[in-house]
């Protein structure tokens, strides 16, 4: 008798033993190893493949048949292997061909698939191959397959006939697999067959037809889609349907490009099918170790034969058209960081055919700076491009570089600080002026407080040299400016302020006065001076108490001057009211090519102030204005509002800016937008821009929203009508996506 035989005799000894304690005590339950002939002791399975472990079976009642050389077991059976486990009600082992058959309310748990239920099936005791009927394959994120018939072919490849995929990402079913099929599925996808392939990590399938609520809507030959637990696949994404005023109708097909796990392309060709008009758009994405980066290249054929744009005279003959756009950010340490964008056309009416886009220039820029506790430092450079006057073609900005510094010392026995501040311009032209300047600021603030009076005094000085060039290629000279030049400006400041708190009840009150004087003086004469970096200014409540209302270094608020108000606010159970006003007077005023507007004649200005409501939940509204100081008219006039409850949100924002002497013509505009949740997935948002002394629709539209458990809908119409247009422009786009496919 063979050695094999005798191992085998000693097994089914064990295996009626095991069964006959089994009967006598329906509470126990016995392990049985399926290993080999050869041997009969427990190995050690530490670092041993799942393929290699040996299967081990529980279950209330276990029997044995000797001629048939096969194993049953009832009630509460699970075999394991690893880390996937079968459960049924009953089991049938036949050692002969190492075939288990599992019958009834069978549940596959961790096989390379998912996990999986069936009403039976048959698999091989190293669980590498099997069979299965009415079986449902669960995915991580609740989606699943159903199939009459599951084979399973190798530990990778899987097989379903006929099968319907619900690709629907469902919570629900995540935790609870039982509940699959309970509910019509909204979205699904049947096919004659499918392959599980998880190498590659996807599914194949073959006459396929997407059904909602499983109405067919579209058939599709061959479809592959990834996994839902691979999130990056490269592949076609869901179309995108758009219609315009210039193009007619269209249509966006990106392909996602899978570069590597820190890298993507996304090409999207936009086809218009009217006009025979394309563009197709590349963005590239980049995460790096110490930040990340875009860049988005846009090129298109040249077939607008007409514009509705009154500012577009003169278009380009060439037959490729593009807009190159990008950005990034780097934080290199935690001192050190970098940014930069990018924005250049291939002409100056690109934006205005292809995307409405109406901007004057183009801006691109980049920047390194390094912030340390009070200390600044950055390095600049920054590109225009002219998009609206071609004659100003030839006198773009380019400038190369800027840097800018701030220095300021810790506060010291009086907690007086001192500040130095500079900045280096450097400002590139094909033809014009080449500008280069140095400016150095320091600056010195002594803090204080005196029984409750809050004082801060101040004293800096500018001082400036300028390094001219006078460089006129194709443009006529219309300066005379030197050469080399200098400026300096003196400057003084004293603030007061006095805060004064009161609690009664609920209610506190918070009251303070503020009073500001500045003198300066300003050695330049404007008509001999460049002015690069300064504009018109505005008088606001935001900048009464600003020493310099002017921005930038060509150009400062010059001579002696005082700004007086008060600023309140009143807290309790309602919320939060406050109110600021205030008002200005210089002494006197040197004559400069840029004002301060709000001034009158006598050299009062007009009173500004500000109001605002501010609830302690869902409303807030604040009130701008500017009171005429002869008269107390409120010229300048400023609303916003806006209420956010669960389902509703609304904001409002209305201008008004009467004809005075400063400002010679009248304007009036309201903005509105709210957005509306009708129901926990789909919303709607409604908004609109007129301007209301024309009567002029600048801007209207509406977009529905749907974020739903595996689609995303998106249907948006809208309409802009700026001046510069003599027909309104209409957009209409609409997409649907799927997030498991």
């Amino acid at each position: 008798m063979s050695s094999a035989k005798v191992e085998f005799d000693l097994m089914l000894f064990v295996l009626r033993a095991s069964c006959f304690v089994l009967r006598r005590s329906r509470n126990l339950f016995v392990i049985l190893i399926f290993i080999s002939s050869n041997s009969f002791a427990l190995p050690s399975f530490k670092n041993v493949k799942q393929s290699d472990m040996p299967a081990v079976l529980k279950a209330d009642e276990i029997d044995g048949d000797r001629l048939t050389n096969t194993l049953t077991a009832k009630g509460n059976v699970e075999v394991s292997k690893g880390e996937s486990i079968i459960y049924a009600d009953e089991m049938i082992y036949n050692k002969d061909g190492k075939i288990i058959r599992a019958i009834g309310n069978v549940k596959i748990k961790n096989l390379e698939i998912g996990n999986m239920r069936a009403t039976e099936g048959e698999v091989k005791d190293d669980f590498s191959q099997g069979n299965f009927l009415n079986g449902r394959i669960f995915f991580n994120d609740g989606s699943y397959l159903f199939s009459p018939k599951v084979e399973r072919k190798t530990p990778l490849i899987t097989t379903l006939y006929k099968p319907i995929y619900s690709f629907c990402p469902n919570d629900e079913i995540k935790e609870d697999n039982s509940a699959a099929g309970k509910k019509r599925d909204f979205a699904s996808i049947t096919s004659s067959k499918t392959t599980i392939d998880r190498e590659n990590n996807v599914m194949k399938s073959r006459n396929g037809i997407l059904r909602f609520y499983n109405v067919p809507v579209l058939y599709t030959p061959y479809i592959r889609i990834p996994l839902p637990s691979k999130k990056r696949e490269s592949g076609f994404l869901t179309p995108n349907y758009t219609k315009n005023t210039n193009f007619g109708f269209g249509v966006k097909i990106p392909y996602y490009w899978n570069i590597a796990p820190n890298a993507d392309l996304t090409i999207t060709p936009h086809l218009n099918l009217n006009s025979n008009q394309y563009m197709v758009n590349n963005n590239f994405r980049h995460l790096v170790s110490y930040g990340e980066y875009d860049a988005n290249f846009e090129f298109a054929n040249n077939e607008i034969e007409s514009t509705k744009d009154r500012i577009v005279i003169e278009r380009t003959n060439k037959d490729r058209r593009w807009n190159l756009k990008g950005g990034g950010k780097f934080d290199f340490t935690t001192d050190i960081g970098s940014d930069f964008k990018a924005d250049f056309v291939s002409d100056r009416n690109y934006l205005r055919d292809y995307h409405f886009n109406y901007s004057a220039y183009t801006l691109s820029e980049a920047n390194v700076d390094y912030i340390k506790g009070r200390n600044f430092f950055s390095a600049k450079t920054v590109k225009f491009q002219e998009l609206e006057d071609k004659t100003n073609k030839d006198s773009e900005q380019f400038i190369l570089p800027t840097l800018d510094s701030r220095i300021e010392t810790k506060p010291f026995f009086f907690k007086e600080k001192f500040v130095l501040t500079s900045n280096i311009t450097s400002i590139n032209r094909e033809s014009g002026l080449q500008y280069r300047r140095f400016t150095a600021i320091p600056e010195a603030k002594i803090p204080f407080n005196l029984k409750g009076n809050l004082f801060e005094l101040g004293a800096k000085f500018q001082g400036d040299f300028y390094w001219l060039e006078n460089n006129f290629k194709h443009t006529q000279r219309n300066n005379n400016y030197e050469y080399t030049t200098t400026n300096y400006k003196p400057e003084f400041s004293a603030n007061w302020r006095l805060p004064l708190i009161k609690k009664t009840g609920r209610n506190t009150l918070m009251v303070e006065p503020m009073i500001g004087f500045v003198a300066s003086y300003y050695k330049k004469n404007v008509s001999k001076m460049p002015n690069e970096d300064s504009n018109n200014s505005e008088l606001t409540i935001s900048n009464l108490f600003v020493s310099d209302r002017i921005y930038g270094f060509d150009r400062n608020e010059v001579g002696e001057r005082i700004g007086y108000g008060v600023k309140s606010s009143l807290f309790n159970k309602y919320g939060e009211f406050g109110l600021m006003i205030g008002q200005g007077y210089r002494r006197n005023n040197e004559v400069q090519d840029v004002t301060i507007r709000g001034f009158a004649a006598n050299n009062k200005s007009n009173v500004v102030g500000q109001a605002m409501y501010k609830a302690t939940k869902y409303f807030s509204i604040t009130y701008a204005f500017q009171l005429n100081e002869s008269n107390y008219r409120n010229d300048i006039n400023q609303i916003a509002a806006s209420l956010d409850l669960q389902r509703f949100s609304f904001a409002a924002d209305y201008l008004l800016i009467r004809r005075s002497q400063q400002i010679p013509e009248e304007r009036e505009q309201v903005s509105l937008s709210s957005g509306v949740k009708l129901t926990n997935r789909l919303k709607v948002n409604i908004s609109g821009n007129r301007d209301l002394i024309t009567g002029r629709t600048i801007s209207r539209g509406i977009k529905l929203y749907r974020e739903g458990c595996c689609t995303t809908f998106e249907f948006s119409a809208i309409e802009n009508d700026p001046s510069n247009l003599v027909k309104p422009q209409r957009t209409f786009n609409l997409s649907l996506s799927f997030k498991n496919l």
